[in-house]
């Protein structure tokens, strides 16, 4: 036994020491990007992940009688106060003298690292009056990369589509998108990025501000990173042209499945599909037909249960990113399409066996047009975890006060790789003003006093700007319907987490702002989704009657009147 018990600690100081010594790259982030099976292990190489951004440094603690939520201005806008404060932009580390130009630093950590998504906005300000960003990257003063924003990130500057984007892609007026880029710029000791723009067009007067929110790893020391340099897109490019490719169209995973076809299920009952062994659902497919397809959507579940334990229980609607209206969107892990037909790629590995039901909550007959579940082997070990998601919604939330809805509590280790919104928003008006999400996400890791990722507005998280109400996909982020963002209706956004995927050791905390300027009620429902160790708990029960609700089509299904 004591042989045995050496022989195990020299393998594991083995790979301990082969993870020390394997350098990061261009090429392994974009790897692990695509690896979908890698997100089921605690990560190889230790990192944490957090967030620069503009958010307003008003906002300083959430426990004092300043952050109540109830300020109103005398005259003008109100942009509330204290933890609700929203001068979410134009919010700098400090301001540099370089060659005699000014810079405004926006980011600054030590490595070893590696920035692992970019997004950023602007107000009042045209696209040929914008700023340069410039990364600067270990010892060397001069910037690795310099390059005028919008070249940055949204157009293909740096890099083209997916890996950098617009959001949506064409909106009323240029400036009005989400500036995104998921392309990972690592660095070996240390990164910098700062913005000469406020200085730039200072002069053109009226309103301006520059919005951005900058997702980081940090390893742990002595980790290998190799930085990158002016060479690196170039000695890259193969690489970053496949795994491009990769993130648009990559074929169903192989492996065995199982299939049921034209399966009524009606009021109270399942349908349930069972593995067993050491293995990964790799794929799972499935569409449903009913009277009103929109309920059908909510009130039937998706539940999972890995090991005996249950795991999963969400809506097939907000599983699948869509909320309850269909309609196509496409990420890395999500396909849906106009047709019905919704997929997910998730990788789920159990050790033992995994039971996988679609449940009839509702109070009409649901037809089960196909279910598959794809599987594969899959070695079970002491570093893998169990997928979770979790599904709650609060039916007219009063947003007189503004206040900090939480999405998801999980206690243990793990690591957070999704969430979605599904809302109705109930204010009457049509003429645009109608924007319900200024609240930022706040998301405290391992019992963090104040947040690591503090955002500068509930669109900005789902990588849009300016409440556009335009369709949208990409790998990364999408948003199905947007109805609801201008005008009376229904939204859903969704955020898929790749390189920016938050681990967790002991606890996960994730609040977002409710700040409706317009105090408007709400039906408010987010889904969250993470892998953890098999000892995790989780806040959010499962909630069969909160799934039989009729789902909100009209303002009067919110208010009542």
């Amino acid at each position: 036994m004591k042989r045995l018990q050496f022989l195990t600690f020299l393998i594991l100081i083995a790979g301990f020491s082969y993870a020390q010594e394997k350098e990061i790259t261009m090429a392994s982030l974009l790897e692990e990007m695509t690896d979908r099976a890698s997100l089921s292990k605690w990560p190889a190489m230790t990192y944490t992940c957090k967030q620069a951004s503009s958010y307003s440094r008003e906002s300083k603690t959430r426990n004092t009688s300043e952050a109540d939520g109830r300020f109103q201005p005398a005259s003008g806008r109100d942009w509330g106060k204290g933890w609700f404060e929203n001068h979410d932009f134009s919010q700098y580390i400090r301001t540099e003298e370089n060659q005699g130009r000014k810079e405004d630093v926006m980011f600054e950590a030590e490595g070893p690292g590696a920035i692992v998504r970019f997004w950023a906005t602007f107000g009042g300000v045209p696209s040929e009056y914008g700023g340069i960003y410039r990364v600067y990257i270990d010892d060397d003063p001069n910037p690795v990369i310099e390059m005028h924003n919008q070249n940055f990130a949204g157009k293909a500057g740096l890099v083209g589509k997916p890996f950098s984007f617009y959001a949506p892609e064409k909106a009323e007026n240029d400036v009005w998108r989400g500036r995104n880029l998921f392309l990972p710029i690592p660095y070996g000791k240390y990164c910098k990025i700062t913005y000469d723009g406020e200085h730039v067009y200072s002069h053109i007067g009226g309103w301006r501000g520059h919005y951005y929110q900058i997702n980081y790893r940090t390893y742990e020391a002595g980790t290998r990173i190799e930085s990158f340099s002016g060479n690196t897109m170039e000695k890259y490019k193969k690489d970053i042209e496949f795994y491009g490719k990769k993130l648009m169209d990559d074929p169903e995973p192989k492996g065995d499945q199982l299939t049921r076809e034209n399966v009524v299920i009606q009021p109270g009952d399942e349908l349930t599909l069972k593995l067993k062994g050491e293995k990964a659902i790799t794929y799972l497919q499935t569409q449903l037909k009913a009277e009103n397809q929109q309920q059908a959507l909510r009130s039937t579940v998706l539940k999972i249960e890995f090991d005996g334990q249950t795991t999963v229980w969400c809506p097939v609607g907000q599983f699948f990113g869509l909320g309850y209206k269909p309609n196509p969107h496409r990420s890395y892990y999500i396909a849906t399409t106009k047709e019905g037909n919704l997929a997910s790629r998730w990788v789920m590995p159990f050790a033992k066996k995994a039971t996988i039901s679609l449940i009839n909550h509702g109070e009409q007959q649901v037809t089960v047009q196909s279910l598959v579940v794809g599987h594969e082997a899959y070695t079970w070990d002491e570093q893998s975890m169990y997928f979770h998601a979790a599904w709650k919604e609060t039916r007219g939330m009063e947003t007189e006060l503004r206040k900090d809805e939480n999405y998801i509590i999980v206690k243990g280790k793990g690591v957070f790789v999704a969430d979605n919104l599904t809302l109705f928003n109930s204010f009457p008006d049509t003429t645009g003003i109608n924007w319900w999400g200024e609240g930022d996400e706040k998301i405290y890791v391992d019992n963090e006093e104040f947040p690591s990722h503090f955002g500068t507005g509930t669109e900005d998280y789902y990588c849009y700007a300016w409440c556009r109400p335009q369709w949208f996909t990409s790998p990364f982020a999408s948003q199905p319907i947007g109805e609801g963002n201008k005008t009376p209706g229904n939204t859903s956004n969704n955020r898929y987490r790749l390189l920016d995927a938050i681990p967790f050791t002991s606890n996960f905390k994730f609040d977002m702002e409710i700040w409706h300027p317009y105090r408007a009620k709400l039906n408010y429902s987010p889904a969250t989704f993470w892998y953890a160790f098999p000892d995790a708990e989780w806040n959010i029960a499962p909630d069969p009657q909160g799934v039989k609700k009729k789902v909100a089509l009209k303002i009067k299904d919110v208010t009542g009147l």
